[in-house]
Order: structure tokens, then C-alpha cells, then sequence
């Protein structure tokens, strides 16, 4: 993995500015320790008190990673659905980093319905640092991000909109044509634009991800399908490198609209009748509101599919460079990268999905929402197949737990992957 990119710019001054950025990182660092330390003095009376009070009420302390949409939204929702079924006596508190949130709007719903203040960053780091810790902290990003628990499907609701929010988003599409209960899918397709140019982002060389992009071009045959069957396409992304080639009235560019919003990028997704996308992370705002999901084109690896969500998962072929053959499903979880140059380095040769391909797999995730899909004998066995081969790999409970009866890899794909695929 690359460290900083390089500009014309830092060429030719020697590499300063990176010298600067790291040398306000280092001050930042050394500002959040003074401070910890100033604030020491109410902190641990504090942390003492909530551990006496423990066996009556319990008191514990989080936070989030909201400078990346695909983490912030999972881990905040399964913190909102997790509440939302527990029977425990106590009350969480919060604390989000400053100045990098991905979206200004969902920002807002996470303050909205969570304890969130500054002063819990002071609690928090003190009471990781002291003994009996554990049952005060909460679940941490790096364990949240998957539901493991299937703790989404258990609960109730999600994060309400206010009816005002509602009817701005609704008087939004009906400017572009839709009326009340007509159904629309959000189309994500990854490209590499906006981590490039995003100020949170840029920082970083992104290119051992460019193996998850896909062209969008590919995407206006089943844009078009679903718009003839009466469904508003929604082409969705906060920064893409080029407008969705098609003029159809039903397919709207909202990545390129001038109203695009955080507000609407988050209650679109939300509202959606599907979420159809290559797995980029606001995908995550559907799964935590129940949508269904298409996971086409995508390369995640499989390994890591979404398995505890109504999704269904189409990935990218993988085919032996030496050989020209199609990496059999064993051999999928055996290589499940996360690096453009592994996969090279592999001898790995990874190929999009073509227009037609693409169009079968909306076709049969469109029909599956309307119930006219039916599956024959032979795909309900490779599908038993698949998840018997799936369960059998060693790093299976790492990654999953309770799975959703609907996912699925695509009838269509597995079909066409044929017999081989599912052989050891």
C-alpha cells in the first residue's frame, strides 16, 4: 500500500508540505494528550463513580469512524438497532471526531438520536486506560461494521426522518417526474473520483482499489430494462468521474443533479425498492433500512459477502492468468485480497462483467422483489451447494453469524459459472 500521494507541488519543494502535514499531525497529538491530562482531574472521579454504580445502572462510552460513509452508517445503525432491542438498565454517550464527517446529514440523525458531546472523548480514552474497562466500553469499528448478530433484521426501525424531511425528499422526485408510490432503485457503480478528490480523502493514494471499479456505460442496458418496466433509475454518487450515457426520461444522473445533497443521499438510499451497487460503502444506508440489495460487478472479496442482509451478490470473474480457467469457489475464498497488486502478484486476471451480464442479474433481482423469479431444481441445489462449501471454510464464523434466508449468489452467474465452480 502507497503512504501520501505527491504532487507537482511537493516535488518541487522537497517534499515540504508532506513535512508539514506531519508535523501538525504530530502538534495535534501532543494538543490531545495536554488536554487529556488537564482533564484528568474530574475524569477518573468520574470513570470511579460509574464503576461503583455499575450493578444498578451501567454507563458506557463510544464513538464512530465517520470520515467513510461505509463504516460510519453500519456502526452507527447497529448501535441504534441494538438499543432498540435491549432490555438493559443504563445509557450510552458518544463522541465524534471533529471535522471529518463523510455527511453532514447523517451527522445530524446520529445527534439526533444518540448522547453525543466532546466531553465523552475525555471519559472515553481515561476509562480505556484503567482497570475493569470492558463493560464500559462499547463496541468498537472495527468489530461493528459487520452484523454478525443479525441484530439489524431483530429491530423495529432504524433512524426516523422528521415528516418535514420526508416531504422535501418526496417534492424532490416529483420534480423529476415521479408520482406517489411509484418504485425507484438507487445504481451505485464505483469509480475511483471521489476518494481522489474528496479533502478527507486525497491524502491517500487509492489505486491498489481500483481493481472494485466499474465502468458505468456497462450499466445503461439494465437502466434502460428497469425504466421500461415503469422503475425511476436513480444513479447515485457523490463524485463520479462521467454522467451515465443514456437519455432516458425515467434514468436521473442524480450524481451530476445541481440539488444533490447528504440529505438526499442518505434518504434516497434509504427509501429505495432496491439498492443495486458494486459495494461502496452508501450502500450500507439501504442495508441498515432494510432495502434489498444487488451486489453486482463487485469484488469485496466473497469471502466478506453481506450475509446477513436480503442481498443477492454477482461478483466479478477471477480466471487463471496460465490457464484461462475461472477460479472455483474454493479457490475464491482462498484468495480473498484486498489489494490490486495481490491479485497480480496471485497470477489473478480480474474481469468486469459485461452489459448482458449485468442485465441479468437486475432482471433477476427485479423479478425476485416482484415475485415473479422462479428458481429451477438445479439452481436451488447449487445454492445449497454454495453455502455448504461457504460454511466449510475456516474463516467463516470469523466473518459470519446469523445469515439472512434471502442471500444468495445470482441464480444466473452461478448457472453460468457452472458445475466446476462448486467443486473442491
Amino acid at each position: 500500500m502507497k503512504a501520501l500521494s505527491s504532487t507537482r507541488e511537493e516535488i518541487y519543494l522537497g517534499g515540504f508540505p508532506i513535512l508539514l502535514r506531519k508535523c501538525n499531525t504530530f502538534l495535534q497529538f501532543l494538543l490531545n494528550k495536554v488536554f487529556l491530562i488537564l482533564n484528568a482531574p474530574w475524569v477518573i472521579p468520574v470513570i470511579i463513580l460509574i464503576r461503583l454504580i455499575r450493578p444498578w445502572y451501567l454507563i458506557r462510552f463510544g464513538t464512530f469512524r465517520n470520515e467513510r460513509i461505509g463504516h460510519f452508517t453500519p456502526e452507527a445503525g447497529h448501535h441504534y438497532a441494538r438499543r432498540a432491542v435491549s432490555s438493559s438498565h443504563g445509557i450510552d454517550f458518544y463522541w465524534l471526531p471533529k471535522g471529518q464527517s463523510c455527511n453532514l446529514f447523517f451527522d445530524k440523525l446520529v445527534r439526533r438520536n444518540f448522547i453525543v458531546s466532546p466531553w465523552v472523548y475525555y471519559v472515553y480514552q481515561w476509562n480505556s486506560r484503567l482497570p475493569l474497562s470492558a463493560p464500559h466500553c462499547l463496541p468498537s469499528s472495527t468489530t461493528d461494521s459487520r452484523d454478525i448478530e443479525g441484530v439489524l433484521e431483530k429491530s423495529p426501525e432504524m433512524f426516523p426522518f422528521l415528516p418535514t424531511e420526508d416531504l422535501a425528499a418526496q417534492e424532490w422526485l416529483k420534480k423529476q417526474g415521479w408520482k406517489q408510490g411509484e418504485p425507484y432503485i438507487c445504481l451505485l457503480v464505483r469509480d475511483s473520483s471521489y476518494l481522489a478528490t474528496d479533502p478527507l480523502h486525497n491524502k491517500t493514494n487509492w489505486e491498489y482499489h481500483n481493481y472494485r471499479d466499474s465502468d458505468i456505460a456497462t450499466y445503461v442496458e439494465a437502466s434502460e430494462w428497469l425504466a421500461n418496466q415503469g422503475v425511476w433509475v436513480l444513479r447515485m454518487g457523490k463524485v463520479m468521474a462521467k454522467p451515465i450515457p443514456t437519455n432516458h426520461p425515467r434514468v436521473i444522473d442524480y450524481a451530476f443533479h445541481p440539488d444533490k445533497s447528504d440529505f438526499l443521499d442518505i434518504w434516497l438510499f434509504a427509501h429505495c425498492n432496491l439498492c443495486i451497487s458494486t459495494s461502496s460503502g452508501p450502500d450500507m444506508v439501504s442495508d441498515i433500512y432494510r432495502r434489498p440489495l444487488l451486489f453486482i460487478n463487485c469484488l469485496s472479496p466473497l469471502s466478506n459477502l453481506v450475509s446477513w442482509s436480503n442481498a443477492i451478490q454477482v461478483p466479478k470473474h477471477l480466471v487463471w492468468k496460465e490457464t484461462g480457467r475461472y477460479l472455483t469457489l474454493a479457490e475464491h475464498l482462498q484468495n480473498s485480497w484486498s489489494y490490486t497488486e495481490q491479485y497480480e502478484q496471485a497470477g489473478i486476471e480480474i474481469i468486469n462483467l459485461s452489459s448482458h451480464e449485468i442485465l441479468l442479474a437486475v432482471q433477476e433481482a427485479w423479478l425476485t422483489i416482484e415475485g415473479k423469479w422462479v428458481e429451477s431444481d438445479n439452481n436451488t441445489q447449487r445454492q445449497e451447494r454454495f453455502w455448504e462449501i461457504f460454511r466449510s471454510h475456516p474463516d467463516f464464523h470469523q466473518h459470519h453469524g446469523w445469515v439472512h434466508p434471502k442471500c444468495r449468489l445470482g441464480d444466473n452467474w452461478l448457472k453460468q459459472m457452472g458445475d466446476d465452480f462448486l467443486s473442491y
